[in-house]
């Protein structure tokens, strides 16, 4: 009864998941190197830096190739750990790995949106404390001894005091950023998920070829002892 269970079995979970983790993992780490590398390059001082163009198009390339890296690898780790039915043929073996790939990639999108929503979510709320004691501050000074502290903090919480046409302005390109942002990720997101569908074939064929990858070729191959030959007894 097993037997029969685990060759009638379509999906093999453990070897989706496994490739999900280490997909997710790549991802997180690229894409913290990434962020480590954008906050290098840019500036907040004007003329210092990448321009917002170069930026933009800078962290576009990058979120792409961390999507193909991720899920290449994660797709091909899910292929190669999957057990093949020997009574499939060749074409619905190729599916089937195709298919454990796209399901791989699935499974590591959701885990990847899961980690960025709280992370996003814990900077969100940092960065909006930030940006508000630092604009109380701002107004204090730009002020001088006209207001002090509390009337600033005043000024800063109702919406009357805040000038509409430099609110209007960052709003319109805020609103442009995260348009731009849903497209780049959508896009890398796509052509993630052809990277886990064709990974996902080669390691496919690696498995049922038995092919020898030399990155985990860490056993050297013994080598048998050199019997002499017998001198033959006439």
């Amino acid at each position: 009864m097993p037997d029969i269970i685990n060759r009638d079995t379509r999906v093999d979970w453990p070897a989706i998941l496994a490739g999900a983790v280490v997909a997710t993992a790549v991802g997180v780490i690229l894409s913290t190197f990434g962020l480590g590398l954008g906050l290098a390059v840019n500036s907040p001082y004007e003329g210092e830096g990448l321009s917002p163009g170069m930026f933009a198009f800078g962290a576009g390339l990058w979120l792409l190739l961390t999507q193909v890296a991720a899920f290449w690898i994660g797709g091909y780790i899910c292929a190669r750990l999957r057990a093949r039915q020997p009574e499939l043929s060749e074409h619905e073996v190729d599916v089937r790995d195709g298919l454990h790939g796209i399901i791989m990639w699935g499974a590591g999108v959701l885990a990847a949106g899961l980690i960025s929503a709280l992370i996003i979510g814990g900077a969100t709320t940092a960065a909006q404390t930030a940006d508000r004691g630092g604009l109380v501050g701002s107004v204090a000074t730009a002020a001088g001894a006209e207001i002090d502290q509390a009337a600033s903090r005043e000024r800063v919480d109702n919406p009357e005091a805040a000038d509409e046409t430099f609110t209007e302005r960052r709003a319109e390109v805020a609103r442009k950023v995260t348009v731009l942002s849903a497209f780049i990720t959508a896009a890398s997101l796509l052509v993630g998920a052809a990277a886990a569908f064709f990974a996902a074939g080669v390691g496919g064929q690696h498995r049922d070829r038995r092919t020898n990858v030399k990155f985990f070729a860490l056993r050297r191959p013994i080598r048998s002892a050199v019997v002499p030959p017998t001198t033959p007894v006439v």
